[in-house]
C-alpha cells in the first residue's frame, strides 16, 4: 500500500519554502530563514518576513561576518 500523505519535494528551495510556510503559522516572528554553511560563506536559502524585509532571499555573507 503506497502512503499518499507523503509529499516528494525535489529541491531544497521548494521544502524551504513548505516549512517556513508553515512555521510562520506557528511563530509569531518577523523574520526566519533556511540557510546553507560552509564555514566559509552564508547562503540564505529562503526567508521569511512576516511586515519588514530584515534578510531577503538569496542575501549572501562571509561566515565571518555572519553573528
Amino acid at each position: 500500500m503506497t502512503n499518499t500523505l507523503l509529499k516528494a519535494f525535489k529541491t531544497i528551495e521548494e521544502t524551504a519554502d513548505d516549512v517556513l510556510e508553515l512555521i510562520s503559522k506557528f511563530v509569531d516572528v518577523n523574520t526566519f530563514f533556511l540557510a546553507k554553511n560552509d564555514k566559509k560563506e552564508v547562503n540564505i536559502v529562503r526567508a521569511y518576513n512576516r511586515d519588514d524585509v530584515v534578510l531577503p532571499t538569496g542575501f549572501e555573507t562571509l561566515y565571518r561576518d555572519s553573528f
